[in-house]
């Protein structure tokens, strides 16, 4: 149970990232400074999401701890890192092939 659990809240602790990539992609501010205030506002609203989850974990349910933490940071990592990658690598090579 706290596995799905850690996969959900890791599914929920990339969506601050995913909305703050979405608002710098469609910004029309052309300042790189202003560019990564959007990604750092997400990282940081993302830790915040996936603290709160562990802490309330730590709080009610201490032995399922671990089964929480490490469902919960792979698929936040795996998520991140699989929506960069298809952002800046993937969706260029298919604007360049049509």
């Amino acid at each position: 149970m706290f596995i799905g659990l850690g996969i959900v809240a890791g599914l929920l602790g990339f969506a601050p990232v995913f909305l703050s990539m979405r608002l710098a992609r469609r910004s029309s501010a052309t300042d790189p400074m202003s560019l990564g205030l959007f990604g750092l506002a997400g990282m940081f609203a993302s830790l915040i999401v996936l603290v709160v989850a562990l802490i309330v974990v730590a709080v009610t349910s201490r032995p399922n701890l671990v089964a929480f933490a490490v469902p919960e940071m792979i698929v936040f990592l795996a998520t991140t890192i699989a929506y960069v990658l298809y952002k800046n690598v993937f969706a260029k090579k298919r604007k360049r092939v049509e």
